[in-house]
C-alpha cells in the first residue's frame, strides 16, 4: 500500500515501489521517444473567442515559426466562415470534439453576471486526450494566450519529465469545488489524502495551459477524460464555498487528478525548468503587470490586443 504523508502545504512523497516504476516508465519513454525539437500546439474555441484565437495563432507563428509542426484547434462553435479560414491557415488543422456527452458544447450560465460557458468546460479533458491520440506530446493552450517567445526549454520538458503544469497562485482546491465533485472524488479517498487536497494551502492548476506527453496518459489525461461523462461533476450549482459563479468547474477536478499523480506544480512568474539535467529560468503569468521583456508565455485572456496582437502575423497554407 502506497505510503502517503500530507503536510499543510506540501506533500512528502515516501519512496516506494510504484515511484520507481514510474521513474522507470519515464525513463523507457526517452529510449523510444528521443527529445524533438517539433513543437505540437492544442487549442478551442468557438465564434465569441475567435479573435483570441487568431492572437494565439498569430503569436505561435511569429514567435515559434520554425520549430511548430502543428496547431490542433477544436472546434466549439465556430461559424462556417470561421471554419473556411482556418482551413486556409499554416501549420492549423480544425477537428471535431468528440461528444462523449451530449451536453458537452451545450452554453449554460454559470456566474450571476450570465456569462455562459460551453458544456461546463468539460470539453477541455477530451480535447486534450484527442490531441494525445494525434501527437506524441501537446501544449495545450487556451484560446487567450499569447506565445511571446518560443517555449522550445517547455516543450522540451514535457518530453523529458512527460508532462508541464503550472499553478494559479493563490485559488484553493477547497474553496471552489462543488458538492458534486466533492462526493464523488474526494469522499472515496482516504482520510490523509482528503485533507491534503481540502487543506487551504493546496492550490490549483492552471487547466488553461498544460503540457502533456503519452507518458501520462493512463494515469492523468485517460481519468480526466473519463469524467466528461459526467457533468454534474463540472456544473457550478451554487455549492461551492465561495457560491456560484466560483465552482471553476474543470480547474478542480484536474488539480485533484494532478495531486493524485503526484505531479509537480511550477509557481506561476519565473519558476526553473528542468532540461538535460540543468534548471533553466522561464517566466511565464496571466498578469499584465507581470509581463517582461523575458516572458514567454503571457496568459492573456481578453487582452488579446497586447503589442498591438499578433493576428495579422498568421501564414496561410500554400498550395
Amino acid at each position: 500500500m502506497d505510503q502517503i504523508k500530507f503536510g499543510s502545504q506540501n506533500l512528502e512523497l515516501v519512496v516506494n515501489l510504484k515511484n520507481l516504476v514510474i521513474v522507470a516508465c519515464l525513463i523507457w519513454w526517452q529510449i523510444i521517444n528521443p527529445i524533438s525539437n517539433l513543437h505540437y500546439y492544442c487549442t478551442a474555441a468557438d465564434e465569441r473567442h475567435y479573435p483570441l484565437l487568431l492572437n494565439l495563432i498569430g503569436s505561435i507563428h511569429q514567435n515559434d515559426w520554425t520549430h511548430c509542426s502543428e496547431i490542433a484547434v477544436f472546434d466549439l462553435g465556430f461559424n462556417a466562415k470561421q471554419r473556411e479560414d482556418l482551413q486556409k491557415m499554416a501549420k492549423v488543422s480544425l477537428h471535431t470534439v468528440d461528444l462523449i456527452h451530449p451536453d458537452l458544447l451545450k452554453p449554460f450560465k454559470t456566474s450571476p453576471t450570465n456569462r455562459l460557458v460551453r458544456g461546463w468546460f468539460a470539453w477541455k479533458p477530451v480535447v486534450i486526450k484527442q490531441a494525445l491520440d494525434l501527437f506524441p506530446y501537446v501544449l495545450y493552450a487556451d484560446a487567450g494566450t499569447t506565445i511571446l517567445k518560443s517555449p522550445d526549454i517547455i516543450f522540451k520538458h514535457i518530453q523529458q519529465q512527460g508532462y508541464f503544469l503550472i499553478s494559479t497562485g493563490s485559488h484553493a482546491i477547497e474553496e471552489r469545488i462543488t458538492k458534486a465533485a466533492l462526493h464523488k472524488i474526494v469522499e472515496p479517498l482516504a482520510s490523509a489524502t482528503k485533507a491534503f487536497l481540502l487543506d487551504p494551502h493546496t492550490n490549483m492548476i492552471s487547466p488553461g495551459l498544460q503540457g502533456l506527453a503519452r507518458a501520462v496518459y493512463d494515469s492523468y489525461v485517460l481519468p480526466m477524460y473519463q469524467t466528461a461523462t459526467d457533468l454534474s461533476l463540472f456544473v457550478d450549482d451554487g455549492t461551492s464555498r465561495l457560491g456560484f459563479g466560483a465552482g471553476r468547474h474543470d480547474q478542480p477536478i484536474f488539480s485533484i487528478y494532478a495531486y493524485l499523480n503526484r505531479m509537480y506544480i511550477h509557481p506561476e512568474g519565473w519558476m526553473n525548468i528542468l532540461v538535460d539535467g540543468d534548471y533553466v529560468p522561464q517566466h511565464i503569468h496571466w498578469d499584465i503587470k507581470q509581463v517582461c521583456d523575458q516572458t514567454v508565455i503571457f496568459q492573456s485572456r481578453w487582452l488579446y490586443r497586447y503589442r498591438g496582437g499578433f493576428a495579422n502575423y498568421i501564414r496561410l497554407s500554400v498550395y
